[in-house]
Parts: C-alpha cells; sequence; structure tokens
C-alpha cells in the first residue's frame, strides 16, 4: 500500500468506480468527484498526489479545470488528462493548460498504472 492520492475527476459513475477499484488494487488511496465543483471540494480538506481529468464533464469542463487550478496555485499537482478527444487540438490544449500527459479512452489499466507510478514515485 503506498501513501499516494489519486484525485479521479470524471462525470461517467462507471468510469470513476472502474479508475477507483483499478487504483486502490495497485495500491493508491482515492478520491473520488463527479465535478470539478465537487474536486474542488475535496481538495479543500486533502491535497492528491497527482489528478487524473476527463475532458468532458457537463457545467465545467476539464479544460477550464486546468486553467483555474493554475489559478489557484494548485498547478504543482500533475494532471493526467484521459479523453475519448483524441485529436491534435486536445492533446495540445490539455499540456498547454498544464496537463502532464494525455491517455485517450478507451484506457489501457496497466498503462495507466504504470505512468502513475512514474509521475509520482
Amino acid at each position: 500500500m503506498t501513501d499516494k492520492t489519486i484525485l479521479i475527476i470524471d462525470d461517467s459513475n462507471t468510469s470513476v468506480l472502474l479508475m477507483d477499484y483499478a487504483l486502490k488494487h495497485a495500491g493508491f488511496k482515492t478520491m473520488l468527484a463527479y465535478s470539478v465543483k465537487e474536486a474542488f471540494e475535496r481538495m479543500k480538506d486533502d491535497t492528491p498526489h497527482l489528478i487524473i481529468l476527463n475532458l468532458s464533464m457537463p457545467e465545467v469542463s476539464g479544460f477550464d479545470f486546468l486553467g483555474m487550478v493554475k489559478k489557484k496555485k494548485l498547478d504543482h499537482i500533475p494532471v493526467v488528462v484521459i479523453s475519448a478527444h483524441d485529436n491534435v487540438a486536445s492533446v495540445r490544449k490539455s499540456k498547454e493548460l498544464g496537463a502532464v500527459e494525455f491517455i485517450p479512452k478507451p484506457v489501457k489499466i496497466d498503462i495507466i498504472i504504470e505512468r502513475i507510478r512514474e509521475l509520482i514515485a
């Protein structure tokens, strides 16, 4: 078991639960948020070591979240974007806004786990 905490932000209950299960099975602690607003509420009490972010969410998008992270001085937390919008523009914009990694959906859990371990070792 590790003491590293990962915040998962996705509006899809299925995606959150699958990622939560996989990360816990790999030994990480998790925090779950189904919206950007909920994510910032969770981070008031506990700062994660890494954030997994879906881009397509209602109300506030993943792109908006990345911009807010910079404004709130939380950009020291690595953000891994996981999205079905696997196109050059989305990848570029994610990286420009501070994401350290962009992983297209459908995801391969072993690749995500390996990359997370590299980022927060």
